[in-house]
């Protein structure tokens, strides 16, 4: 039954293309993904990008150092230990490794925030750039990449939307 179900809602979705390709629409596939990371605004990104958060990087970076360090410090020194001084290192290890996490889940949402905020930026123009493709190669649908099973390179107009992009100013 459930299988029966996965397969109309597959139907269903394919619909639109299945009516496009029969009448003879033009369908065009756009990796955006490809486009924010290989387009000069999006490469402008990444190296500003990263010179902004590797200070908080670097920190994180050395944090993870630090509590291997104190985990191999540890067990080697762990036999010899008393049971206080045992329960006030591993003490120890559990508040860097929970600053460790903390630290890093924000450095996560930091960074994520950052992306989100280029790319609600950068949208207007990506949208000029995909117009202007879909124009003067007269396509009636584009679908995304990371949406298709299989596209035909044929179809894949990722590159040209760069390019359009790359001229804008």
């Amino acid at each position: 039954m459930k299988s029966i179900r996965l397969a109309i809602l597959a139907l269903i979705m394919l619909a639109p293309f299945a009516n496009a390709a029969s009448t003879g629409s033009k369908i065009g596939v756009l990796d955006t993904v490809m486009v924010l990371s290989e387009s000069n605004a999006g490469k402008q990104y990444a190296r500003k990008s990263e010179s902004k958060f590797k200070p908080q990087l670097q920190a994180l970076q050395k944090l993870e150092t630090d509590v291997r360090g104190m985990q191999e410090k540890l067990q080697k020194d762990g036999p010899t230990l008393s049971a206080e001084q045992l329960k006030v290192r591993q003490l120890e290890l559990q508040r860097k490794y929970e600053d460790w996490q903390l630290k890093g889940r924000q450095y996560q949402t930091d960074r994520a925030e950052a992306d989100n905020a280029e790319r609600e930026k950068l949208r207007p123009k990506l949208q000029t750039a995909i117009d202007s493709v879909v124009t003067e190669l007269k396509l009636d649908l584009v679908v995304d990449r990371q949406m298709a099973i299989y596209a035909s390179p044929g179809i894949d107009i990722t590159r040209k939307v760069i390019e359009s992009l790359n001229q804008m100013k």
